[in-house]
C-alpha cells in the first residue's frame, strides 16, 4: 500500500488536518490571500507533506468543496429507494443539508475563487437534470436550453445563498415551497 492510498489512515487525518485548516482561514481570508506557509503551519503539517497531496491551496478548496456535494449525492441516494421523491422534497433535503452545514457552504460561496465552479456542482446535484427535463419549454434549441439552465442555476444559487447568509427565518421547507413555485411560474 502506497503512502497516497485513499484508505490509508495517516493519509485521512493528514487531508482532514489541512482541510480544517484552510477552512478556518478562509473565516478571515480569501483564498487568493492565504499562502502554503501559512496553511501549513496551522495545519501542523510540513509543506513536503503538504505538496505530496495537493499543489495548491486551491486544490484542497475544490476537495473539500467535492466532498460536500457528495455528501449531498450520498445523501440523496440513502432516501427511501422505494419511495419516489418529489423535486420539492428533494430540494428540501438538500435546503436542510446546506443549513447544517452553513458555516462551509458560506465559505464556499463567499469565495470569488468557486463561485461558477460551486454553483454548477450544487445545481447538477438538486435540480438541472430533473428541472431541465420537466420544466425546460420543448420548444428549446440546445443552446436555448443551456441558457435556460443557467438562468435557474443562478436564481437556485443566489436564493440559498441569500437565505443562508440572511436573517431569513423561512425553514428549509419554506424556501424549497419557494423554489417549486418560482419554478411553476416560469414553466407553464
Amino acid at each position: 500500500m502506497t503512502y497516497k492510498t485513499k484508505g490509508n489512515r495517516r493519509v485521512q487525518v493528514t487531508k482532514k488536518l489541512i482541510s480544517d485548516a484552510l477552512l478556518k482561514l478562509l473565516e478571515t481570508k480569501n483564498i487568493e490571500k492565504i499562502t502554503i506557509t501559512e496553511l501549513c503551519e496551522t495545519a501542523h503539517v510540513n509543506r513536503s507533506t503538504f505538496y505530496h497531496h495537493y499543489t495548491s491551496q486551491y486544490d484542497v478548496l475544490t476537495e473539500i468543496e467535492d466532498e460536500k456535494v457528495e455528501d449531498i449525492k450520498a445523501m440523496l441516494d440513502k432516501m427511501d429507494p422505494k419511495r419516489s421523491f418529489t423535486i420539492r422534497e428533494q430540494i428540501e433535503a438538500i435546503l436542510n443539508y446546506l443549513k447544517e452545514n452553513k458555516s462551509a457552504f458560506l465559505l464556499f460561496m463567499n469565495s470569488k475563487y468557486i463561485l461558477k465552479d460551486f454553483s454548477e456542482k450544487l445545481f447538477d446535484v438538486t435540480m438541472e437534470k430533473n428541472f431541465a427535463k420537466e420544466c425546460a419549454p420543448k420548444e428549446l434549441s440546445d443552446e436555448q436550453k443551456e441558457l435556460w439552465n443557467n438562468f435557474y442555476q443562478g436564481g437556485f444559487y443566489y436564493l440559498t445563498y441569500s437565505w443562508l447568509s440572511g436573517n431569513f427565518s423561512a425553514s428549509p421547507s419554506d424556501v424549497a415551497d419557494l423554489i417549486c413555485n418560482l419554478l411553476r411560474a416560469t414553466c407553464k
